[in-house]
């Protein structure tokens, strides 16, 4: 299945490289400095194995209308867009996104325009070959839920290709692991799944810069121009990354799971996420046995901000069961 996804995607990519090459290998559409014929090649070597519910009540990611200054759907038809560009002062450095874009958001704080993605940082091997070297999945960012990961590349068989990425039912999280997918706090469900048919892969170039007629994704109705203007890769979660296990995938802001922990439900949630803390950035081993009972964090202070998550809900839970006169 992933030969005949990439197959798909292949078929629609390459005449563009074909294009781009004809008109002088130097073509730099988005004025990145990386020609649009590498970016081409490199977001169809790496593009990832999606995997969706088949009855998701937004169907698949929306292909918009191009040329138009503010996102319109055209189709819902599993469009994949994708972004390349250098990364600044690390030579030899691409960073590539896959946004997979949805006419809404349907699960628990359902709203419009959904923007979710993807990405990896690759470098060139030598003259002829590119290598990933991690892969970052974005789940609920930038939300108390975030419970998006970061791994090495050959932990999850991504290094010379995409991996399989697994999308949330309804609400369109992105995980590196089926397991994964309900250790957060924004009610993902990751159950019957199947490869995601994706006829088209787009490159929308740079902010401001668009290619493809993606000028949209300027737009202030989502928050997209905002997930291409910055690197998923910082020092820190890279540096995370290679302190897990062999096996294992970080939480890219383990610092949020304390707090995830008492939205997730409560005084019984909290007690069982204090027993499955773990100190000096481990975060979900995929190859133990009871990954789905473990609620990590980076730190050896989680557990204490934990406690204290604890405390304050219990104390206003008490104080409005005052209020209205219950019995406690």
């Amino acid at each position: 299945m992933r030969f005949l996804l990439a197959a798909g995607l292949l078929c629609w990519i390459l005449p563009v490289s074909a294009q781009t090459v004809a008109a002088g290998a130097s073509g730099d559409t988005d004025q990145d400095g990386l020609s649009d014929a590498v970016e081409s090649a490199l977001l169809a070597q790496f593009a990832p194995v999606f995997m969706a519910s088949d009855d998701d009540c937004s169907l698949r990611p929306a292909e918009f209308v191009p040329l138009r200054a503010t996102p319109e759907v055209q189709n819902e038809n599993g469009t994949i867009y994708g972004q390349a560009f250098p990364r600044q002062s690390h030579d030899g450095q691409v960073e590539l996104h896959y946004y997979h874009l949805w006419r809404r958001d349907c699960g628990e704080m359902s709203h419009v325009l959904d923007v979710e993605h993807v990405s990896a940082l690759v470098v060139r091997g030598d003259a002829s070959s590119w290598k990933a070297l991690y892969w970052y999945a974005a789940a609920h960012e930038d939300t108390p839920c975030d419970a998006s990961q970061i791994t090495r590349a050959g932990r999850v068989a991504g290094e010379f290709h995409g991996p399989e990425v697994w999308i949330s039912r309804g609400k369109h999280a992105s995980f590196l692991s089926p397991a994964i997918c309900a250790r957060g706090c924004g009610g993902d469900s990751c159950g019957v799944m199947k490869p995601l048919t994706s006829p088209k892969l787009i490159n929308v170039g740079e902010r401001s810069r668009a290619m493809n007629g993606a000028i949209w994704a300027d737009s202030p109705q989502w928050p997209l121009a905002e997930k291409m203007s910055r690197s998923d890769f910082t020092e820190t979660r890279t540096a995370r990354a290679d302190r897990v296990s062999d096996a294992g995938i970080a939480w890219a802001n383990p610092e949020k799971r304390p707090m995830q922990a008492a939205i997730l439900g409560g005084n019984n949630a909290l007690a069982g996420a204090s027993g499955g803390l773990h100190a000096a950035d481990t975060a979900l081993d995929t190859a133990s046995s009871d990954t789905g009972n473990a609620l990590n964090s980076a730190s050896e202070s989680t557990e204490s901000g934990l406690a204290k998550t604890a405390r304050s809900v219990k104390k206003a839970l008490r104080a409005t069961a005052r209020k209205l006169g219950l019995k406690q």
